[in-house]
């Protein structure tokens, strides 16, 4: 059964009581603990529920390390509504009194969909492709894993390729709107593709580096090697050796987004005026058109928690929110009515698009009527 919307105090509540009973889950631990940092679970409250404040300071260590960015998530999803979603049951059928689910308009969140296509224009739905090799010759073995993974496994006895001026042919992973895929490449490098994005990369890496060419958004963790790894996009390039980044590169998007979780990269504008060196937790923001940029500090790992089941709202505006919202549910939204309102707030990926909506409206204060794939606002 689906539990009814609570106030706040009421969550707070059954927060503590489910922490004093020792039921509640790490995600609820974390929200208990953060809620105390905050001073929103005062000392009158924590008394009448039976706990004393001074007797639990301790404890908050035991459980800041676990699944950390999955746990601040939750926190942030539970402070930033208000309301218990993570204390309901997520696979149980919502009411009808939800104004978007109690129809058959709703929407399934996305899944993992993508195309190959192979330098002779052939292409391969992954989906139904079966698990196993997909294609292999040249000694490339192309296999699709039982977690859904597509690997590309180089043999010894292929030497890498030479720059001789000559073009390498590219294979390509595209992921449509609603989808998403992963695929580690010939050196080992994992990518990790959001939807309406496409990744173009050659089956054997050359001598001197290691390139791939980006449209839309991906998130990398280069494998460390000498030769360089370079990522193409439209009005930036970025160089590494062995780390890990995301890069937000949408072609309606007037600008691109690099984030840095580990190790280094250099962003070099395509104008070749400037270079930017990121250390962990900093974005490089570029502008396509002006070709200048900024380096700005940021909680990495919120850029990167799609790949993990996440969207991730920072004082984001509420147009922004809905085009990620687009290409996730492959929706159309009437973005001209939005209000000019910005979210802060972290959503679960995998429900649909009603219970998205309904939590979306929680946090912002905006209702959305969803029709025939169509979201605008009521």
């Amino acid at each position: 059964m689906r539990h009814p919307k609570m106030d706040k105090t009421e969550f707070y509540k059954l927060l503590i009581q489910r922490y004093k009973d020792k039921t509640a889950t790490d995600e609820e631990i974390e929200v208990f603990f953060q809620l105390i940092r905050e001073g929103t679970l005062s000392a009158p409250l924590m008394d009448e529920m039976g706990i004393d404040l001074g007797d639990i300071g301790g404890k908050e260590q035991h459980v800041r390390h676990r699944r950390p960015y999955y746990i601040a998530a939750a926190a942030m999803l539970l402070i930033g509504l208000g309301v218990a979603y993570l204390l309901m049951d997520r696979s149980a059928t919502p009411s009808t009194e939800s104004s978007y689910s109690s129809t058959s308009n709703d929407v399934p969140a996305g899944g993992s969909h993508a195309t190959l296509t192979l330098p002779d224009g052939s292409r391969i739905a992954l989906d139904d492709a079966a698990i196993g090799a997909v294609v292999q010759e040249g000694g490339v073995r192309i296999a699709k894993t039982e977690d859904g993974q597509l690997v590309y496994q180089v043999a010894p006895s292929v030497s890498a390729g030479t720059d001789q001026g000559i073009a390498p042919a590219l294979h390509e992973i595209s992921t449509p709107r609603g989808g998403q895929y992963q695929v580690v490449l010939p050196d080992g490098s994992r990518v990790w593709l959001n939807a309406d994005s496409r990744l173009r990369f050659p089956p054997v890496f050359a001598a001197g580096n290691r390139e791939v060419f980006l449209v839309g958004e991906g998130f990398f963790a280069v494998a460390h090697s000498n030769q360089p790894f370079i990522v193409h996009t439209e009005g930036q390039q970025i160089a590494v050796l062995g780390t890990e980044f995301n890069v937000r590169a949408h072609p309606e998007e007037p600008t691109v987004q690099t984030t840095l979780l580990r190790g280094s990269v250099r962003v070099d504008l395509e104008n070749g005026q400037a270079s930017y060196v990121l250390q962990p937790d900093q974005r490089s923001v570029v502008d396509r058109q002006a070709q200048t940029a900024r380096v700005e500090a940021v909680t990495a790992s919120e850029y990167a928690a799609w790949k993990d089941g996440y969207f991730t709202f920072r004082n984001t505006p509420l147009a922004t929110v809905m085009q990620d919202v687009a290409r996730w549910y492959d929706v159309t939204i009437d973005a001209d009515s939005l209000p000019d309102k910005r979210l802060y707030a972290v959503l679960p990926r995998d429900v649909s698009l009603a219970t998205l909506l309904e939590m979306i409206g929680l946090t912002s204060g905006v209702k959305f009527e969803l029709t025939e794939r169509r979201v605008s606002l009521e």
